[in-house]
């Protein structure tokens, strides 16, 4: 696994993207373990899964269920990337349906055979050495590759936690902060709308969405 880190980042590290570096010249991959869970849970966070590092760009990867049904011929396995410097997290969801007591719900664009649309998160990171706890912090945004526009979601589950006191208000505005910034970097960076993306799926993400499955030892989801 590390031989396969290093010489991905020996081969990729000094190409360019737009004019500048997808992550810096002197950015060395590097493993990573991943926690996950959701911001204020008393659970204890699910991991730790298998990881990447490379610069402040995280990816990782879980197993989903036996009860999510799988567009086509994609596994279930997910990778999920996080910006580290935003705590945005974003993944790319593949799986048609999932059965809930005896009930089915569609996943994302049901009738596109392909996946186009990324589920993106705001996230509260910490970390330890190489090991990351990631917990979401309830907004969310759909966004589409195809041309359609993007939708905002849970912006009421944010505020029902700051007036409930599950999240301060230092949280909050961290947070918030945070998320504009991803959305002025990689939405729209210009004050009037335009046609396309700035930069979405980030370009920096891009060699860690080259890494060949799995990341390391394969973990299911519960």
């Amino acid at each position: 696994m590390g031989e396969q880190y290093a010489d991905l980042s020996a081969r990729k590290g000094a190409q360019r993207r737009g004019g500048r570096d997808a992550v810096g010249k002197n950015a060395i991959m590097q493993k990573a373990e991943v926690w996950r869970g959701a911001f204020g849970d008393a659970e204890p966070p699910f991991g730790p899964l298998p990881g990447a590092l490379l610069g402040d760009v995280l990816a990782y990867e879980f197993e989903l269920p036996e009860r999510f049904v799988p567009k086509g011929d994609y596994p279930r396995l997910e990778r999920t990337f996080v910006l580290v410097d935003l705590g945005v997290s974003m993944s790319l969801p593949k799986w048609h349906h999932v059965t809930v007591e005896d009930q089915e719900i569609q996943g994302i664009d049901p009738d596109l055979d392909d996946a186009v649309t990324w589920y993106v998160d705001l996230v509260e990171v910490t970390r330890d050495g190489d090991a990351f706890v990631v917990r979401d912090l309830y907004v969310d945004v759909m966004v589409p590759t195809d041309g359609r526009h993007h939708r905002m979601l849970d912006l009421d589950e944010f505020a029902d936690a700051i007036e409930a006191g599950v999240m301060s208000t230092e949280v909050a505005v961290d947070g918030l902060r945070r998320w504009q910034r991803f959305l002025d970097r990689h939405l729209h960076s210009g004050r009037d709308p335009r046609h396309g993306w700035t930069d979405f799926p980030p370009q920096v993400i891009g060699e860690l969405m080259e890494l060949p499955a799995p990341l390391g030892p394969i973990i299911g989801a519960p």
